[in-house]
């Protein structure tokens, strides 16, 4: 059968529910994210409706971000009690707000129910705009592919599950009109026919529960398994909580850093690379004896971010008078929210100067090490209010970037990061004459060289970084990975150090002792 296909961004519509009532508040919030990320779904054309669809998508928005505290319009249970009935013959009275026409779209919903996966994937999405907007799109489209392939295979009536709302609409409205005329007999045909289309539906509803049950569990375990990779990537290249890397509230921004994974390769490396780094360097972190503690809590503020804010504040979206303050509120960023950012007090350190070595000999493994681990530096040096210098060289320095406290940027760093390319020899003097020259002339700075390299330095350009360390205090460490100290850098260095790579705690002490 060849079904013509479109893709087409998800519809904002106000048809009557399917399965459930939406809340005032996921109402609102499914609407924000259709509009601020533009998710699209694939559907049939002329076979089903994208309108019916992406009613159905705010309404699994509605189960994932409240954790199936939802108002149904028939329960679950009461809706497979029927279903039963029906297929067993018995006339039992329709539950009341039920519309054989929706059938299909209650029958699905009992299956994401049923699914392994589905109280785990709530727990990923309650109170998470985001998560429940991304996952009700994937949802939706995996929904599509399930259709489609009962479709083909001629396994689904699609004109009696898909396309008997008008039609039970007309005849409903027959009836009525006949009881207002007082027409028994026509009223009594338009009831048997209503209830004979009804049973047809169920029977083709029937001949294919057992298949769509099946492929939305295998579905929600899909989704739930791309929904925790795109998290866990996002979440160690970019950080999730107050006070590691940059809390991602805009959901613009975040879906563009979504596909931007899905694009690059090399980025989910680091990622994956970041998030075992990180880990570690906290445990190592914890381990080491602590000096002082310099967290501060803050009380309020004002944003957007609708999962901190206040229950008053909440209380206004639930009501429809106070639905149009709340959205005023939403886009001016003026919703007062629990604000749980830690501050640190100024150390007196200087900057941090990273020289990362990216001739053609660090490509491979040692590539995704060094720009993991220049994140992970750059987190903590943020979280101590030290600012950070990133230059790369190979036989000179090439690109550079500076990442301030006042104003990080971390998708700036990202970019830079899983940007730079390889190539050339190593050359140490080109280190050396830019931290004289070019690099920040700050009392106290930590310079830390990255290198696998072997080179020769002048005797003149370690007089003149001799006397730029006296003079500034600047401490210059060098990282030897993968390999052992050329005898030279401990000529010009502080403290020299030789890194195993694979070995994360160890590299990571070492860091730490060149920094913290």
């Amino acid at each position: 059968m060849n079904l013509q296909k479109n893709s087409e961004f998800v519809r904002l519509v106000n048809n009557e529910p399917l399965t459930l009532v939406c809340s005032a508040l996921a109402d609102f919030l499914w609407e924000d994210f259709v509009r601020d990320t533009r998710p699209n779904v694939t559907y049939l054309i002329d076979t089903y409706n994208i309108k019916q669809l992406s009613r159905f998508g705010k309404e699994v928005f509605e189960r994932l971000y409240n954790a199936d505290e939802v108002k149904w319009l028939v329960t679950e249970d009461a809706f497979e009690e029927y279903f039963r009935k029906v297929c067993d013959g018995d006339s039992s009275a329709t539950p009341k707000g039920y519309k054989p026409e929706n059938a299909i779209w209650h029958s699905i919903m009992g299956d994401l129910s049923q699914a392994a996966a589905w109280p785990t994937l709530l727990q990923r999405c309650i109170g998470d705009q985001f998560n429940a907007g991304n996952n009700a799109v994937r949802i939706l489209n995996e929904i599509s592919k399930v259709i489609e392939e009962a479709i083909e295979q001629s396994e689904m009536d699609v004109e009696l599950l898909m396309q008997s709302g008008e039609k039970l609409q007309q005849l409903r409205d027959q009836f009525n009109q006949a009881v207002k005329d007082g027409d028994q007999e026509k009223a009594n045909q338009a009831r048997l026919e209503g209830k004979t289309l009804g049973q047809k539906i169920h029977d083709a509803l029937q001949n294919i529960k057992t298949q769509v049950q099946a492929e939305a569990n295998t579905a929600v375990d899909k989704v739930l398994k791309e929904s925790d990779e795109q998290n866990e990537a996002l979440g160690n290249l970019y950080g999730d909580t107050p006070g590691n890397g940059k809390m991602l509230s805009d959901l613009s921004e975040k879906r563009k850093l979504a596909a931007q994974l899905d694009r690059n390769s090399k980025l989910k490396q680091i990622a994956k690379r970041l998030g075992t780094l990180r880990r570690v360097w906290m445990e190592r972190k914890r381990a080491r004896p602590s000096k002082a503690n310099y967290e501060a809590i803050t009380g309020a503020k004002f944003g957007n971010e609708v999962v901190n804010a206040f229950p008053a504040e909440l209380a206004l979206a639930a009501t429809p008078q106070g639905r149009a303050l709340f959205a005023l509120k939403y886009s001016q960023k003026t919703i007062l929210t629990k604000d749980y950012t830690a501050q640190r007090n100024d150390l007196g350190r200087g900057p941090i100067v990273m020289y990362i070595d990216v001739s053609g000999s660090m490509h491979g493994d040692l590539e995704l090490w060094s720009k993991a681990i220049a994140i992970v530096i750059t987190e903590q040096a943020l979280k101590d209010k030290r600012t950070v210098h990133i230059n790369l060289f190979d036989t000179q320095i090439g690109e550079s970037i500076v990442i301030t406290p006042n104003a990080p940027n971390t998708k700036q760093l990202m970019e830079f990061v899983s940007g730079w390319s390889l190539g050339g020899g190593t050359s140490f003097n080109s280190v050396i004459s830019h931290a004289v020259e070019t690099g920040p002339k700050i009392q106290n700075s930590d310079v830390l060289m990255l290198t696998d390299g072997h080179s020769d330095v002048s005797d003149t350009w370690i007089k003149r970084l001799n006397q730029f360390k006296q003079e500034t205090g600047t401490q210059l460490s060098t990282l030897c990975l993968d390999t052992s100290i050329p005898s030279v850098c401990h000529r010009f260095s502080d403290e020299v150090y030789s890194v195993n790579t694979s070995n994360n705690a160890e590299s990571i002490d070492t860091i730490q002792r060149c920094i913290l």
